[in-house]
């Protein structure tokens, strides 16, 4: 571990060395980590990678539970185990791409690495970032962000979908992309995804990461085929869920 931030109200950002899994790192994948030599927490935690660029990746989360507690307490030079880069993420960047970006929650996590890999493509990320409260948000410093808290504390007095619906009846993206709770989630996809190609992160538990333990099953539309969040996304077009599994109609 190279060094832990507190970055807003319970919420962490933590800095790891590791050359191999920082290179191969898409935006919306993940990792899971362990603690060696501990048994608490049983099981490895599932993390959204915040950033990564050669030799280091980093995380963001808020201090919960037993899993992001020890992590908030890990030392520098400490080390933890990590297995990833795990599942697919967003389709890359075309360039001169309009994407328009929804966050919320720790979902905000994927916000810097998506905005590096859209400059590096040359596409033209906006991101909105939607919280409860403005001492939830974290500053990314990414350009073209628009805020919505609950309360009204900070930019849009609602919620981040609400802010985008009055967006999208002036323009539309070319693509929508949304990680969040998955009320928030649900949302997205009742209001965007019949008027623009969106793509969601879904949140699941997930104990293996690699679906040996099939625990984080997500229905096909038209099908009742399955898919699983851990190795099959935990990125999908909304279009091709059954959004009924959460109680969203088409």
């Amino acid at each position: 571990m190279l060094e832990t931030r507190q970055v807003a109200k319970e919420t962490f950002i933590t800095k790891f060395s590791s050359p191999t899994i920082a290179r191969a790192m898409a935006p919306g994948q993940f990792v899971m980590v362990s603690f060696p030599g501990s048994m608490d927490p049983l099981l490895p935690r599932a993390y959204s990678v915040c950033d990564a660029d050669g030799e280091w990746l980093s995380l963001l989360y808020f201090r919960v539970g037993k899993g992001t507690t020890r992590l908030s307490q890990v030392r520098t030079g400490e080390t933890v185990t990590m297995n990833g880069p795990l599942g697919r993420g967003f389709p890359q960047f075309r360039p001169r791409e309009n994407v328009w970006c929804l966050v919320g929650g720790s979902g905000a996590a994927v916000a810097p690495i998506l905005d590096r890999e859209s400059r590096k493509e040359k596409a033209a990320l906006r991101l909105f970032y939607g919280a409860r409260t403005a001492d939830q948000i974290v500053d990314f410093g990414i350009e073209r962000t628009d805020y919505s808290t609950d309360d009204g504390s900070k930019g849009y007095h609602g919620t981040v979908v609400e802010m985008v619906k009055h967006e999208v009846a002036e323009t539309k993206p070319d693509r929508i992309l949304a990680c969040g709770p998955m009320a928030m989630l649900k949302q997205v996809c009742d209001e965007f995804m019949a008027v623009v190609p969106t793509f969601i992160s879904v949140e699941t538990p997930m104990a293996c990461g690699n679906g040996l333990c099939q625990g984080c099953p997500v229905k096909m539309a038209n099908s009742n085929d399955y898919m699983l969040a851990c190795k099959d996304g935990p990125v999908f077009e909304a279009a091709s869920l059954d959004l009924g599994q959460w109680g969203v109609s088409r």
